[in-house]
């Protein structure tokens, strides 16, 4: 995953590497409990949601569509997703890399000290015709 600074409405928010070397990092819903860090927990909690809820799209099926879809989106102050931008792929796939993103369920935002802070990421999600 790649992630960029950016700035929204005058309120900081922190790309995930430099939240990451802050140890800030918004917490997935049980990642309290897990024996990886919270970082960690929320990557593979976050891959594991992409591949959970994927579905090819019958349309991009039938019109033979593949490529990578790129969604931009933070985690807000209030730990809820924020769709920012969405590039490359048809738009029938950009709609279902959409979907699934804002499906990421709500969790406990990134803190700055005792202050939550909005976290951005950048993920691509492949879209290869199925067989």
């Amino acid at each position: 995953m790649i992630s960029i600074p950016s700035f929204a409405q005058g309120d900081i928010i922190l790309a995930k590497e430099n939240a990451n070397d802050k140890g800030i990092t918004p917490i997935w819903p049980k990642c309290d409990r897990s024996r990886f860090s919270p970082a960690k927990c929320f990557d593979n909690k976050l891959r594991d949601h992409i591949v959970r809820n994927f579905q090819y799209p019958d349309v991009a099926v039938s019109q033979g569509l593949s490529g990578t879809v790129t969604v931009e989106f933070i985690i807000n102050k209030k730990g809820k997703v924020e769709v920012l931008e969405v590039t490359g792929g048809h738009r029938y796939l950009q709609r279902e890399a959409i979907r699934i993103i804002r499906a990421i369920p709500k969790m406990e935002p990134g803190k700055w000290g005792k202050k939550p802070i909005a976290i951005a990421y950048t993920v691509p999600i492949t879209f290869e015709k199925p067989r």
